[in-house]
């Protein structure tokens, strides 16, 4: 590991470098020093030649030499005048050798040049002796055998000399032909330079570019920190707040509860009251009949209470109302008769059931009792199989199940988040199914009283079906134009069925399997429930469905369908035929219709407060 004091790296990309021998390490700091590690001592040499971060450093293959690079501007210029200048240092450290040997080289060429001119003179003094023999000088004999022996002494050291040129001749050649490689290479470097220039300007181009678009990213996360901060106060604030609004719901929710418990025990008060004075008036009445004469035969014939019966197969065509009476104070929504056909319910937007005792001649009724505890319009009515109870859906988010004989609220189904439109029995009449504009269906269990199983219907419902013949389905009508069929074991669709107008009622004919559907398309539809296909559509003129909960219905053997229109008209059509009858009784739209079980009434509610009865 090596250090160093003053060595900071100080940018992701720093380059450190082995020397081409590896004895060497080499790397830059962020003040412009460039330090050099010996690797087997762990030595460590510094010098500051750059005026900012060293980015990147590295040896030239030969190892002569080392290039070095800073973050900020430099004249390249001045770098190639210092890269030249170098490179010419170099070439004079590499020269230094064979100067010497040029030097010599010469003196030898100098040498040579004198050893033969001394040669040619010995020549000349070789020649002379012989004459000089001639003449029998035997000194001069001698002075010449002297000068010959020098003379080979001369030779030798010229072969020598000559065999030292050749050798000085060679080394010459080669260092000529390591100066002219280092001169290509000069030329590469040169143009490396310049290479390098155009990239360190591009470099800096692009330097700045970023410098200014970190800048510009700098203020715009300081701005969005910011507002980032003043969010999170205002989240924090509106935190706190709403613990304090959950905090006040619960305690209002515990004091809503609160006062329902007063309110329905007072209502249970009231419907105790009211069935005491009741009681009171009855049994005055009976005084007041016992006290007059009993005519003769000493019998009093009173078929009033007497059950109708149901065994003529005659169904009414309703053609002439023969009563019409104001049953609310304000408008009329729901209306339907008890399968023993006693009693008839209406419901409206005063809030309140009402129910109405039928007459064993079934042209009379008259008020038997008025349920009260729901807090929005009455939307649906249905009585269970023993008519002792009455189940209404409310606008209140809300159904309700009201006992006949004591007149007191015996269930209160909530759970949905927005209006209840339709609720209905199950064929064991301890299950009641609700749909709502919540776009749930929920199933409750009244025995259990355990949370309802919930239905997502996707969209809003407006009627739902149940009971005889239904076995475990449940079928119900939306505004997104579909019909499903629900199994109530799983929870799931097991078929929808595709219409083209907002369901707005249903109703059904289990002998026949037969499902009659009403549309604000203004059709009614009637619905093969074995194959799950439209097998019929009645429609007329003038025929105008103009609420979301228009309720339309069949006779009780299915002979006949009836439905009311916008402007107060009723339609009536036969199934087998299609002929359609219409009269217009009522002066404001009809919401609902219904056949009393025997066939022999006809029923019809407007919003305008009426229900009018109808004969053939």
């Amino acid at each position: 590991m090596f250090r160093a004091d003053g060595f900071n790296v100080s940018l992701d990309w720093s380059r450190a470098c082995f020397s081409q021998d590896g004895q060497y390490i080499a790397a830059g700091s962020h003040d412009g020093t460039v330090f050099v590690w010996e690797v087997a001592t762990g030595k460590v040499r510094s010098k500051k030649e750059h005026s900012s971060v060293v980015v990147s450093c590295c040896w030239h293959p030969l190892g002569q030499l080392f290039a070095s690079a800073e973050r900020s501007k430099r004249n390249m210029d001045a770098l190639s005048a210092q890269i030249l200048q170098r490179l010419r240092l170099r070439a004079q450290r590499e020269t230094r050798g064979y100067k010497e040997f040029i030097v010599a080289y010469g003196y030898l060429e100098s040498q040579l040049e004198q050893s033969r001119k001394t040669i040619s003179w010995l020549e000349y003094e070789k020649e002379k002796p012989k004459k000089d023999t001639e003449n029998g000088s035997e000194v001069e004999n001698t002075v010449l055998r002297a000068k010959l022996e020098e003379l080979k002494t001369m030779q030798q050291e010229l072969n020598e000399a000559i065999k030292k040129k050749a050798e000085y001749a060679d080394k010459v050649c080669t260092q000529a032909d390591a100066l002219k490689k280092m001169e290509e290479e000069l030329g590469m470097l040169q143009t490396r330079c310049k290479e390098l220039e155009t990239l360190n300007t591009s470099l800096q181009e692009k330097l700045t570019t970023a410098e200014e678009t970190i800048i510009v990213i700098s203020k715009t996360s300081e701005a969005i920190m910011g507002e980032h901060q003043s969010l999170q106060a205002l989240y924090n604030s509106q935190q706190a707040k709403l613990k304090a609004m959950e905090r006040d719901l619960t305690q209002l929710t515990q004091q809503l509860l609160a006062y329902k418990m007063k309110e329905a025990e007072q209502l249970n008060t009231d419907t105790t009251v009211s069935k005491r004075v009741l009681q009171l008036k009855r049994l005055k009445e009976l005084e007041e009949s016992i006290s007059k004469k009993v005519p003769a035969g000493g019998v009093v014939s009173d078929n009033s209470g007497a059950a109708p019966s149901f065994h003529d197969d005659g169904v009414i065509y309703p053609a002439t109302p023969f009563d019409t009476f104001e049953a609310h104070d304000v408008e009329v929504s729901a209306l339907c008769f008890s399968p023993d056909g006693n009693y008839m319910a209406t419901g409206g937007g005063d809030k309140m059931v009402k129910v109405w005792n039928v007459k064993q001649d079934l042209r009379t009724v008259d008020s038997r009792c008025t349920l009260s505890g729901s807090h929005g319009s009455i939307m649906s009515l249905q009585f269970d199989q023993s008519s002792g109870v009455v189940l209404a859906s409310s606008q209140d988010n809300t159904a309700r199940i009201w006992g006949l004989q004591d007149q007191r609220t015996k269930h209160t189904l909530s759970g949905h988040s927005n209006k209840v439109m339709a609720a209905k029995f199950l064929e064991d009449n301890y299950k009641v199914v609700t749909g709502s504009h919540d776009s749930t269906l929920k199933l409750w269990d009244l025995q259990r009283g355990m949370n309802p199983k919930t239905f997502l219907a996707i969209s809003r419902c407006n009627d739902v079906i149940a009971g005889r013949g239904m076995g475990s389905t449940i079928i119900s009508g939306h505004l997104d134009q579909k019909v499903r069929l629900w199994d109530t074991r799983s929870g799931s669709v097991n078929e929808e069925i595709m219409l083209e107008g907002k369901i707005t009622s249903l109703d059904h004919l289990p002998e026949r399997q037969l499902l009659l559907v009403c549309c604000r398309d203004n059709t009614i539809r009637l619905i093969d429930l074995r194959t799950k296909s439209v097998v019929d559509t009645f429609t007329a003129d003038g025929f105008n469905v103009s609420l979301d909960w228009s309720r339309a219905c069949f006779s009780p053997e299915g002979k006949y369908i009836a439905a009311g229109s916008y402007d107060g008209t009723v339609f009536v059509w036969e199934v087998a035929t299609h002929k359609v009858r219409s009269k217009k009784e009522h002066s404001s739209v009809v919401a609902s219709c219904c056949w009393h079980p025997s066939g022999y009434l006809f029923a019809s509610a407007e919003r305008a407060k009426k229900v009018s009865l109808w004969s053939r």
